[in-house]
């Protein structure tokens, strides 16, 4: 199990989907679908915030465009930092219709997707002031010791018309027993520097971008508990990202800096999708057949800045930057074109 959370995180981004198993988020339905619902908005939340900012990464490498018909190949990687607020979340049951802490605490602080709960969380289900059932809390991806949210992809450039430069990416569709995952995105670039007089002989370039990130994620649950069982049981998410930046960058030879300012903002739309009978749970869906229960939207808008440099080697570059926004980022490019 270990290995395919980490093998679906580097390889679609959408860690959070992944922390899913027998005593997963489903089991919640058993407390009614009110506690159901709250719980998943502050588990999964950061989580998609995560991956929002995350697919903003690695979109240039410099202020200064390509000439027409000038491409450029790049493979960009990076890591995302999990900062520790975003690793829980104080859950107190008064919120809770029928969530109480087996312990006999009130309120706790308990993991999200990106955190871990040591020693389990368990919660008792209860319905007239009667213990009707039991869960366990989910645990996130720190259970396996992740602090960092992994992202590679590959992307095309080419030099368009009066100062422009298409950009085009993708992640390759990924196909598994559980998982399927379909990454693109595209974004446009525009040089100021080459229309404004006086400017463009100096050894700096400053253009504007913007571009848009689609990711589409869906992970199949294989195992089934005794609380909720089902049929064609499934989490899916579609992201959408935006990020839109000035860049200003040098114009030498070798080695050149670039930094950027802009704004990241993007939506995400997470579902239970599938069948699911609640075989105990409170009297509201005691025996009841759910179908797609849940579904939990989340916006982000943010700062971002980000300050890298370049090094151009004939048709070989590489570059590195880090970005600071509410995930802060690493990133390394490796460019081939001409």
């Amino acid at each position: 199990m270990k290995s395919k959370k980490l093998l679906f995180i580097i390889f679609i981004l959408l860690s959070f989907m992944s922390s899913y198993s027998q005593n997963g988020i489903e089991n919640l339905l058993s407390s009614g679908l009110d506690d159901a619902n709250r719980f998943a908005n502050a588990y999964t939340k950061p989580g998609s915030d995560a991956v929002i900012y995350g697919l903003a990464n690695g979109w240039y490498n410099t202020a200064k465009v390509k000439g027409l018909g000038s491409f450029e190949i790049s493979v960009i990687g990076g890591v995302s930092q999990i900062n520790e607020d975003k690793t829980s979340f104080e859950l107190n049951q008064d919120d809770y219709n029928s969530l109480q802490f087996e312990s006999g605490s009130n309120s706790q602080q308990v993991g999200t997707v990106f955190g871990q709960n040591s020693p389990d969380v368990s919660m008792n289900i209860s319905e007239g002031g009667q213990t009707i059932g039991s869960i366990t809390l989910p645990q996130g991806l720190g259970s396996e010791n992740i602090e960092y949210l992994p992202n590679i992809m590959l992307q095309g450039s080419v030099g368009l018309l009066f100062g422009t430069e298409l950009k085009l990416r993708f992640l390759p569709e990924v196909e598994a027993k559980d998982v399927t995952s379909q990454f693109y995105g595209a974004g446009l670039q525009h040089e100021f520097t080459s229309w404004i007089p006086g400017i463009k002989v100096l050894p700096i370039a400053i253009s504007g971008f913007i571009g848009y990130n689609k990711f589409e994620g869906e992970y199949r649950f294989s195992e089934q508990s005794t609380l909720v069982s089902g049929s064609n049981q499934s989490i899916r998410t579609d992201i959408d990202s935006w990020h839109y930046a000035l860049i200003a960058s040098t114009k030498l030879p070798v080695i050149n800096f670039y930094g950027s300012i802009g704004t990241v903002s993007g939506s995400a739309d997470t579902r239970l999708k599938g069948e699911y009978t609640v075989n105990t749970g409170v009297s509201q869906i005691q025996g009841a057949t759910l179908v797609d229960p849940l579904n939990i939207n989340y916006s982000v808008n943010g700062f971002r800045a980000t300050l890298g440099t370049k090094l151009s080697l004939a048709f070989f570059k590489l570059n590195i930057d880090y970005s600071f926004q509410e995930f802060n980022s690493l990133n390394v490019g490796v460019n081939f074109g001409i």
